[in-house]
């Protein structure tokens, strides 16, 4: 598999969900890293296709793409579960332990129970978690999801996120484990047309998955703009780093585990 190929999957995915536009209905999501706590209809399928990009490292020429095909169902009134195909391509020429490759990162399954109503309790909330693998290696998600709907134009959501990762290499299990908050809001400028922010902490634990030996920590924040009509939206967040310390920092921010920009792009459509 090369990295024209991850390309070539990115754009045939979005392809096919503009050709199921016609029979869509609408809905949008105005964050991309912020998940709200509104869930599906019951029978209600969606197709959501993610595009990031991350770029910048403290040495070489370091950039990664990750692509996410989705497939969403709404269980029950309060259950709604997904399917990801993942794929992911690295360029890191020059950046100390990094390689560059491009493979398929497996399949994921999602579930998201609602527990209040965003939109008629004084506070949404809900309950995430996803399970990936790729046959030899596994990542567990878990997220608290906060949030409210304020009025017909503004939308607030905070997420509390633990995720925890077995990877299998020379025979050994190496683990780790990352701690995240997010949060954003968003405005709604015309009856299409939505901006807002976004922000996001990450600290990460080598040592284990009980959250002991913090290796390092950033924060991103960055704006971004929602587009939605009656059949399709779409939502582009642009995450630039604006602090980080730990292993490897170097004037208030951590490239040498993160990197410097983060760009993300959501397409949705309803079948």
């Amino acid at each position: 598999m090369t990295r024209k190929l991850v390309v070539a999957w990115a754009f045939a995915a979005t392809f096919f969900t503009s050709l199921l536009i016609q029979n869509a209905t609408a809905d949008e999501r105005r964050f991309t890293y912020v998940y709200e706590s509104s869930i599906l209809p019951v029978g209600v399928w969606e197709l959501e296709q993610w595009v990031t990009n991350q770029n910048g490292r403290e040495q070489g020429d370091y950039s990664r793409w990750d692509l996410r095909t989705e497939f969403e169902y709404g269980l029950t009134e309060r259950l709604q579960t997904a399917l990801y195909f993942n794929w992911q391509s690295v360029r890191a020429d020059g950046v100390p332990g990094g390689e560059s490759d491009t493979k398929f990162k497996g399949i994921s399954s999602e579930w998201v129970y609602q527990i209040t109503n965003p939109e008629l309790d004084p506070l949404g909330s809900a309950l995430y978690a996803e399970i990936s693998t790729d046959g030899l290696d596994f990542e567990l998600e878990g997220k608290i999801l906060l949030s409210k709907k304020i009025d017909e134009n503004l939308v607030a959501g905070i997420n509390a996120i633990y995720e925890a990762e077995w990877e299998r290499e020379d025979n050994t299990t190496e683990k780790e484990a990352k701690l995240e908050f997010t949060a954003g809001v968003s405005y709604k400028l015309t009856a299409a047309w939505a901006v807002g922010l976004e922000s996001r902490y990450t600290s990460a634990y080598p040592d284990g998955v009980d959250l002991s030996g913090q290796e390092y920590q950033a924060v991103s924040v960055g704006p971004n703009i929602h587009y939605g009509t009656s059949k399709w939206w779409a939502t582009l967040t642009v995450l630039p780093q604006i602090w980080g310390d730990g292993d490897g920092a170097d004037g208030g921010r951590q490239l040498a585990h993160e990197e410097e920009l983060e760009v993300r792009l959501l397409f949705g459509v309803f079948i």
